[in-house]
């Protein structure tokens, strides 16, 4: 229970940096088919962040942003993907993915272009999944 609240409350100072960054950061972006690597992502930032936000190069929610803008076009395009694969218009999003803003944002506009819709839940759902 402890591990999962700390888990929500870094997600959430995480978000709500993102929204303050307005310089994005080449991060890298590994999609292969319906495969995404987040562990390439991981480890640069390991290496590099500390470095970065020590020189200046950076600042914590340009890091976040960056981060956030990333990982979410991932998982559009692969979305996007499986809609084209199983001649799907909606798409239906949950937890904690699915409750942030951008996250909603972003398949939104996908979904529209597609001529679909999204369906998505906002934190309430988030709350209950987590405490159980």
């Amino acid at each position: 229970m402890m591990m999962v609240m700390t888990m929500m409350m870094v997600m959430m100072m995480m978000m709500m940096l993102a929204k303050k960054g307005k310089t994005f950061l080449d991060l890298p972006y590994v999609v292969k088919g319906m495969n995404v690597s987040f562990s390439r992502i991981l480890s640069y930032i390991e290496a590099t962040a500390a470095e970065k936000l020590n020189n200046n190069e950076c600042t914590p929610a340009n890091l976040c942003y960056s981060l956030q803008e990333t990982l979410f076009a991932m998982l559009m395009e692969i979305t996007e993907r499986a809609m084209a694969h199983c001649d799907k218009k909606d798409v239906l999003i949950v937890g904690g993915v699915g409750c942030n803003e951008r996250s909603q944002e972003m398949m939104r506009t996908m979904c529209s272009a597609r001529g679909g819709r999204l369906f998505a839940t906002d934190d309430r759902y988030y709350m209950l999944t987590t405490e159980q």
